[in-house]
């Protein structure tokens, strides 16, 4: 299951949001944690769509969302239409980042006890992601490449 959050921070990444227009609204208001009906109807189920002009539930979501901040908001929901590649490949990535994200976000290359010693990490010691020393975005670079938008 694509994790919402993983899931913005690749489209921010590859400066594409799959847009399919929009809706402005003014004074919509989340109630009980989802959109209201006039709005969720011209939404798919498992459809993604992104929030903007709220204080609270900015972001992406996924249809039906239940678990949103009520509030009353003027702003835009934009209609996403993310390709099923690319959120197999957000899949990989979160399984990366829970096997190897770890050892990305330290300091060390490697490190060992008993007589100590540890080795730095230097951007000349990372192999392309396979020693999870560089990062997903770094190790899925070729992959999200073919998603990526230009301008």
């Amino acid at each position: 299951m694509v994790d919402a959050g993983m899931l913005e921070e690749v489209l921010w990444h590859i400066h594409n949001w799959f847009e399919r227009g929009a809706i402005e609204v003014r004074g919509c208001a989340i109630e009980g944690g989802s959109l209201p009906a006039l709005i969720s109807s011209k939404l798919l189920e498992g459809q993604w769509y992104r929030i903007s002009g709220s204080y609270l539930n900015d972001g992406i979501h996924q249809h039906p969302d239940t678990s949103m901040s009520d509030e009353t908001f003027d702003g835009e929901i934009t209609l996403l239409a993310i390709p099923k590649p690319l959120l197999r490949v957000v899949e990989e990535i979160q399984e990366w980042q829970e096997t190897k994200g770890k050892a990305v976000d330290g300091p060390f290359a490697s490190e060992s006890f008993g007589g100590y010693s540890y080795t730095l990490k230097s951007s000349a010691s990372s192999e392309g992601g396979s020693g999870g020393l560089t990062g997903w975005r770094e190790a899925f670079r070729d992959r999200l490449n073919a998603f990526r938008k230009i301008s």
